[in-house]
């Protein structure tokens, strides 16, 4: 897995990037197969924000969150992207586990 870090009017700080890698691998147990990610931190006056897209063979997600403070901001995009993620996998087994349709209609006595 491939992680690219952008900061936007700010440092990207090693306490930053220790909380994504950690957030990161809890997200590579629900989703499999990532081949990059790209975490971009932008700061104005008052506003932090968080963007986070992560690709895998079979899907792309995003997610982005914006308050005052760097680190929560970026822990809320990676809880939204495990979110979605569980959600993308849950639907998959779902469509998996679904019994086949039967090819003729059942006879009437």
């Amino acid at each position: 897995m491939q992680v690219e870090y952008t900061g936007r009017q700010t440092p990207v700080s090693k306490e930053i990037k220790a909380l994504a890698e950690r957030k990161l691998r809890k997200l590579a147990k629900v989703l499999p197969g990532i081949t990059t990610v790209h975490v971009i931190l932008a700061v104005d006056k008052h506003r932090r924000r968080a963007e986070v897209s992560v690709r895998s063979p079979r899907r792309s997600l995003a997610a982005h969150d914006e308050t005052s403070d760097l680190g929560t901001s970026l822990a809320t995009v990676l809880e939204k992207l495990i979110r979605q993620a569980k959600r993308y996998t849950g639907k998959r087994q779902e469509r998996k586990r679904r019994p086949a349709a039967r090819a003729s209609a059942p006879r009437r006595a």
